[in-house]
């Protein structure tokens, strides 16, 4: 029951982990950290609603713990020379920039099930609504598209395919490739993270009741 969750305490623990630095950050800088890291956990696509990829926004927690989507700007650009500044916002985004690096490594292969070409996750196909894994784009960044065409080797197993997204036609490896369950596979048991979401939303409700 508990397995996702344990999974995803443990992603966040490495991701964290990674933000050490020889000088302890200073409480608000720490606190920052901290914030932006629960908004790029809450911000991890858990289904897509709809049956087409170009609807803009993928079911995340933020739904559920904001009552929509979340709006914020798209991050700058930091780097490591923003951790020996005097500018504490800036050291706190160049931390969490770290965070989310590390998280996204630590919680895609979760995801995937598919690290090796010969792992036991589901075979892509044709029309499959996909995340493409990629480490370069800015924070809290998921770039989405649907499987155009996909590429089998000689032994069968699909190692490479084309995606459609919002930017063009793009191949990429099948292991940065995963799928985004629909609402409906997620009903039938196919994304833990979903169904626990769901879950405490009946327990919400069924107390509101009495």
């Amino acid at each position: 029951m508990g397995g996702a969750w344990e999974r995803m305490v443990r992603a966040v623990k490495a991701a964290l982990s990674a933000t050490e630095q020889p000088r302890r950050p200073t409480p608000e800088i720490f606190h920052t950290l901290l914030a932006e890291a629960e908004f790029t956990v809450n911000s991890r696509p858990l289904t897509h609603v709809s049956v087409s990829a170009d609807d803009p926004d993928p079911l995340t927690p933020n739904h559920f713990l904001l009552g929509g989507p979340a709006r914020v700007p798209v991050p700058g650009k930091f780097d490591d020379a923003d951790l020996i500044g005097r500018a504490h916002w800036r050291a706190a985004q160049r931390l969490a920039d770290v965070f989310w690096s590390r998280w996204l490594r630590e919680y895609l292969p979760d995801l995937q099930n598919r690290r090796e070409p010969h792992s036991r996750g589901p075979a892509l196909k044709i029309g499959d609504v996909v995340i493409i894994a990629d480490g370069t784009l800015p924070r809290n960044t998921w770039s989405r598209g649907i499987i155009q065409e996909v590429y089998p080797g000689a032994d069968g197993i699909t190692r490479v395919v084309d995606v459609r997204t919002a930017g063009g036609i793009l191949r990429r490896p099948a292991k940065k490739i995963i799928v985004l369950p629909t609402m409906s596979a997620a009903h039938q048991g196919g994304c833990s993270d979903v169904n626990d979401a769901a879950r405490r939303e009946d327990v919400r409700d069924g107390h509101k009741e009495t």
